[in-house]
C-alpha cells in the first residue's frame, strides 16, 4: 500500500503546484507581451519562457531557502516585490497598452515578467522550498520528475496559445486580456495586503 499512497501524494503535489504556477492563466500575458513577434520568435520565447521558470523552480528546490537566509530576505518583502512587478503588467492589460519587452536579445527575452515572477514568483518559489523540506532535506526523485512534468506542461501550453488566439479572434482576445489583467491586478493586490498582515499579526 505505501507505494500506492506515495504516488497518490505525488500525483497531488503535481495538481496543485500546477495550480500555483497556472501557466493556462498566463496565456493572455504572453499572447499581449508577444503580440508582435513572429511566430518563430514567439515559439522561441514559450521554450525560453519554461525553461527560465522550470530552472528557477529547480533552484528553489534544492537550494532556495539557503539562498534566502544568506541574503536576508525575509519571504513577504519578497512576495511583495513579485506582486508589483505582475500588478504593472496587469495595469497594462487592463488600459489595453502595448508591452514592448521584445526588444531584448532572444537569450534574455521574457525572463521577466513572465518566467519570473509569473510563472516561477515568490508563491511557486516557496512551494518548490517547502516540497524540498518536506522530507528531512532528501532529495526525491519524484520531486525532481514533478518539476520536469510542470515545465513541460507549460511549454505546450504556451506553444499553444497561437491557435487560441486565432481562435478567439482579435475581438475575443482583448475582452479576455482585460478580464485576466484584472484578475492579475487582484491577485496582485491581495498578495502584497497579506504579506503587509504579515508584519502586523495582531491586526
Amino acid at each position: 500500500m505505501l507505494p500506492d499512497i506515495q504516488l497518490s501524494n505525488d500525483v497531488t503535489t503535481l495538481i496543485a503546484l500546477f495550480a500555483i504556477v497556472s501557466p493556462i492563466t498566463s496565456i493572455p500575458v504572453f499572447l499581449s507581451l508577444t503580440a508582435s513577434a513572429t511566430q518563430a520568435k514567439r515559439r522561441i520565447i514559450a521554450l525560453q519562457t519554461a525553461l527560465v521558470s522550470g530552472l528557477t523552480l529547480f533552484v528553489a528546490y534544492f537550494i532556495g531557502d539557503l539562498i534566502l537566509k544568506l541574503l536576508n530576505i525575509d519571504m513577504a518583502a519578497f512576495r511583495i516585490a513579485g506582486a508589483m512587478v505582475i500588478g504593472a503588467i496587469a495595469w497594462s492589460m487592463v488600459m489595453g497598452q502595448t508591452i514592448s519587452v521584445l526588444q531584448a536579445k532572444p537569450g534574455s527575452a521574457m525572463v521577466v515578467p513572465l518566467a519570473i515572477p509569473m510563472m516561477a514568483g515568490p508563491g511557486e518559489i516557496a512551494t518548490v522550498i517547502a516540497i524540498g523540506n518536506s522530507d528531512s532535506g532528501i532529495v526525491r526523485v519524484a520531486d525532481v520528475v514533478i518539476i520536469i512534468v510542470l515545465s513541460l506542461l507549460t511549454c505546450i501550453l504556451l506553444l499553444a496559445a497561437e491557435p487560441i488566439e486565432k481562435l478567439l479572434g482579435d475581438q475575443g482576445l482583448m475582452v479576455v486580456t482585460r478580464i485576466f489583467g484584472l484578475l492579475l491586478l487582484a491577485i496582485a493586490v491581495s498578495t502584497v495586503m497579506s504579506s503587509i498582515k504579515g508584519y502586523f499579526p495582531g491586526s
